[in-house]
C-alpha cells in the first residue's frame, strides 16, 4: 500500500499496523469504493472514508481487551469491526439485519480471508438476545462495539443483562446522541472519552443492572 488517502489516514496509528494488515485494509478500502453506489457507507469522498471508516475505528483499538471474542452491533458497512478485526485480530460476531449490508459483510470477510474468525449474523440485537444461543454468545464476549446505531430502551437493558461484569460497550458518538438515547439511569456505569468528532462512550454493566 503506497500513497493515497488511506496511507495518510493510517499514519501515526499505534501500535503500528503490520504490512500484511495494511494490504488487507487497502483491499477493504477498494471494495468499499466499488460498492459506494449500494449505500453501504455514506462517506462522500475517499478522504472521508479513510479517516472516518478506517482511522477512527483503529483508534478504538486501545480500548479493546487483549483477547476476544468481540461483538459488533449494527455493523452496517463494517466499521469499526472490520478494520479492528484486520489490525487487532480476534474472533468477531457482526450483527447486521439489513440484507444488502449483511451480503457485503459476508463477501468482504470471505475475500479478506477472515471467515474463520469473523461471523456475520443477520439479526437485530433484540432478536439475537431473545434466543438462548444469542445470550450464550454475548456472555462470552470481552467487549462490544457499535456505531451509528439507535438501540431501543429494552435493548439497552437486555445488553446490560447479557454481558459479564466489566465488559466494555464502546460507542463513538456525540453527547447530544447520548442524551437522546433511550438508556435508563443505572443500566450502565458510564465513561466519556474525548474524541476528534464528539466522544467515545464506554459503558459497563451498572450496579443496578440485573
Amino acid at each position: 500500500m503506497t500513497g493515497g488517502p488511506l496511507t495518510e489516514a493510517l499514519s501515526g496509528v499505534e501500535p503500528p499496523i503490520p504490512p500484511e494488515a495494511r494490504e488487507q485494509l487497502a483491499h477493504l478500502f477498494r471494495m468499499l469504493r466499488a460498492w459506494r453506489g449500494a449505500g453501504i457507507v455514506g462517506f462522500r469522498s475517499a478522504e472521508d472514508l479513510a479517516i472516518h471508516y478506517f482511522r477512527e475505528a483503529l483508534l478504538l483499538g486501545r480500548l479493546l481487551p487483549e483477547h476476544g471474542p468481540f461483538l459488533d452491533i449494527g455493523s452496517g458497512g463494517g466499521t469499526p469491526a472490520l478494520p479492528l478485526a484486520i489490525a487487532r485480530g480476534g474472533q468477531w460476531l457482526l450483527l447486521e439485519p439489513r440484507q444488502v449490508s449483511a451480503a457485503f459483510l459476508e463477501m468482504a470477510t470471505d475475500k479478506l480471508g477472515l471467515s474463520s474468525r469473523v461471523r456475520v449474523i443477520r439479526q437485530r440485537l433484540k432478536e439475537f438476545l431473545s434466543s438462548e444461543t444469542g445470550r450464550a454468545e454475548v456472555r462470552r464476549v470481552s467487549a462490544v462495539t457499535m456505531r451509528a446505531v439507535k438501540l431501543q430502551r429494552g435493548e439497552w437493558a437486555m445488553l446490560a443483562a447479557g454481558t459479564s461484569a466489566g465488559v466494555p460497550v464502546i460507542w463513538p458518538t456525540s453527547r447530544a446522541a447520548r442524551k437522546r438515547a433511550a438508556l435508563e439511569s443505572g443500566v450502565f456505569d458510564e465513561e466519556f472519552i474525548p474524541a476528534d468528532r464528539g466522544i467515545v462512550w464506554v459503558g459497563r454493566r451498572g450496579k443496578q443492572s440485573p
